[in-house]
């Protein structure tokens, strides 16, 4: 079992540091800082419905002539202009009534909440929803908002935690919001400061207040609530026999959890909400280990009591016999799956500055900018910055008082904001958070659409290969699946693949992937002996992971029918049924097995072939 780095700093010092050249940060800030108060008083002073459509626009043509006059290391106040852009969508969104231009008012004067807010709602599957609840949480106690603005922003950016059954009662959102803010209540860690992005994993809980805090009770001093998991006894009767659960017609509730026991995936929820009612994020992690048996497990954060270390612990039912999980958890925020490894990536990454951040994020929004415009960039100049600094002197005068000074020798155009322009901004998106998203999907795309020169994605592999493989290969492997295709040379792609099974070969289940990625580029390229060789090989090398060889065989059998080789097909399946074990476990749970499938598939091919004895002699067996 791969075990997660445990110190933040390694995570910070190594594979996410930035080398800064302090004279010239300085510098730059100092050309820069009157640009943001300029984009903030616009949007202070900016209408709402298309008056704030029109400062959008107004700041688009900003953003594009501050990409043409270079200096991209200013990250600080390119990510307050991107934060204006995003301020001005969902103020368009919230300001459709008083009360909505109230709320958007407030925004404004709270820029601690609002900068938290825009960003976060990037992340969501229904922006609209999640304002409803941010104005609910807000209508109910705005003071409180203020104050917890990390975890109102969670909470109103996190949807309920789904599973196969439901307690009998459950929390509204602002009772929930309420229990978290407690001064009264005691928690593992300081859900104050904790970042919204980790604080999801603890909001999403649907317990009633009294269920969590029957949890409390319990387990508040408990040293590693991973334990959790073990406190509900496992019900062998149900997982082995097929009986009914011992839980069936009884309220699914922590106390009867407890009492009468379930399977993995009632653990893992008996553990996760344990440690939210607590207040450490945690989150039911599902996968397949090298039986073909499905398997629920826990992850949960962990911090050091000085704060100098945390990551995210896969380890409470992740059995080590269990090989090669990949695992899969649901984002509170998107409601869609992500890899366990990359929860672990960003769930570090969510500790680092919250300025930094939105700098990553801010590049990755500039870059998808200057794609979108760059066709028609030369056309604009630099007038519009021009503008926005006559217009920001002109207030800055009259509001009298001490302001940033602004440096117009600097607003010349040095540069297109060209193809070489968003790689920059993308390299420096990546730079300064290693697991922002955004920046990694659009370069992926770009490529898909040629609109990033394959010459690009050098300095990206490096960096994924570099920074990432060690210590979250299926994170890695998995960008770079996504990447290879997009090269339009068949021999580019292939070389990469064979690239990258020295990088992650040592995995059987990655070394799989790769392999069948392999075999399907040459058989589009109608290299069908390259194809039979990837497939048979990820499926010789990999037969512990039922994921990989049945898909392999399958597409390596239909090769060799294609050149009327059935024989040789049965042959394959005898050799790869005999290098593999038949299970003890429930017929339920068997099928799923490598060895199973394989037989099964065997059987039915021995069966066409009219030798029907060694079909039945090996149904027998399975």
């Amino acid at each position: 079992m791969r075990t997660p780095r445990r110190h933040l700093e390694c995570l910070l010092l190594g594979t996410l540091a930035l080398v800064w050249g302090a004279v010239g940060a300085a510098a730059c800030r100092a050309e820069e800082s009157w640009l943001s108060a300029a984009v903030r008083g616009e949007l202070r002073r900016g209408e709402s419905g298309k008056g704030r459509q029109e400062l959008e626009k107004r700041l688009e043509a900003v953003a594009m002539a501050r990409l043409a006059c270079g200096r991209l290391e200013a990250g600080e106040e390119l990510a307050d202009l991107v934060g204006a852009l995003r301020a001005c969508r969902w103020l368009t969104q919230i300001e459709t009534d008083a009360a909505g231009r109230k709320l958007g008012a407030w925004l404004l004067d709270h820029r601690d909440v609002s900068r938290r807010l825009f960003r976060a709602l990037d992340d969501v599957r229904s922006p609209q929803a999640a304002l409803r609840r941010f104005a609910e949480l807000h209508a109910a106690d705005p003071n409180a908002v203020a104050a917890w603005a990390n975890l109102a922003v969670a909470t109103a950016t996190a949807e309920e935690m789904r599973h196969y059954r439901k307690p009998p009662r459950t929390a509204a959102l602002v009772e929930g919001f309420r229990y978290f803010t407690d001064p009264k209540r005691v928690f593992r860690y300081d859900l104050k400061k904790m970042p919204y992005e980790l604080s999801r994993y603890v909001v999403d809980t649907p317990l009633a207040v009294e269920e969590r805090q029957w949890a409390a009770a319990r387990y508040l001093r408990l040293a590693d609530p991973g334990a959790a998991y073990f406190h509900v006894k496992y019900d062998f009767a149900s997982y082995l026999q097929g009986s009914p659960k011992q839980m069936v017609g009884k309220d699914y509730t922590l106390a009867n959890l407890l009492q009468y026991g379930g399977v993995c995936i009632d653990q893992a929820y008996y553990c996760v909400q344990v440690c939210k009612s607590i207040g450490i994020p945690a989150a039911i992690v599902t996968g397949r280990g090298s039986s073909g048996i499905g398997h629920a497990w826990v992850m949960y954060f962990q911090m050091n009591p000085a704060g100098t270390s945390a990551a995210w612990l896969g380890g409470a039912g992740r059995y080590a016999s269990h090989q090669y999980f990949v695992g899969a958890v649901r984002d509170p925020a998107s409601g869609q799956y992500i890899l366990d490894s990359q929860l672990i990536l960003t769930g570090a990454a969510a500790l680092l500055p919250l300025r930094r951040r939105e700098e990553a994020e801010a590049y990755a929004a500039l870059a998808e900018l200057a794609d979108r415009l760059r066709d028609k960039a030369g056309e604009a100049g630099v007038e519009p910055l021009v503008a926005l600094a006559e217009s920001y002197r002109k207030a800055a005068a009259a509001a009298g008082g001490a302001q940033p000074k602004v440096a117009l020798d600097a607003i010349r155009k040095q540069a297109e904001p060209d193809a070489a322009c968003v790689e920059e901004l993308l390299a420096l998106s990546v730079k300064r958070n290693l697991a922002c998203d955004d920046a990694w999907k659009l370069l992926i795309r770009l490529r898909k659409a040629e609109r990033l020169p394959a010459k690009a994605l050098g300095r990206f592999f490096d960096v994924l290969v570099q920074k990432t493989a060690a210590e979250w290969p299926e994170y890695s492997c998995y960008m770079i699946l996504q990447i290879v295709p997009t090269l339009a040379d068949a021999k580019a792609r292939q070389n990469a693949y064979r690239r990258s099974l020295e990088v992650y070969g040592a995995r059987a289940d990655l070394r799989g992937k790769v392999l069948l990625a392999l075999g399907d580029d040459c058989l589009a390229a109608d290299d069908k002996a390259g194809a039979l060789k990837a497939y048979q090989l990820a499926a010789a090398s990999c037969l512990n992971v039922p994921g990989v060889v049945v898909p392999a065989a399958e597409k390596a059998e239909k090769l060799l029918a294609d050149d009327d080789k059935s024989t040789k097909a049965i042959a394959m399946y005898q050799q790869l049924w005999a290098r593999t074990a038949r299970t003890s476990s429930n017929p339920e749970v068997r099928r799923q097995t490598s060895h199973y499938r394989l037989g099964q598939r065997l059987a039915e091919l021995l069966k066409r072939s009219g030798n029907a004895a060694a079909a039945e002699q090996v149904l027998r067996g399975l």
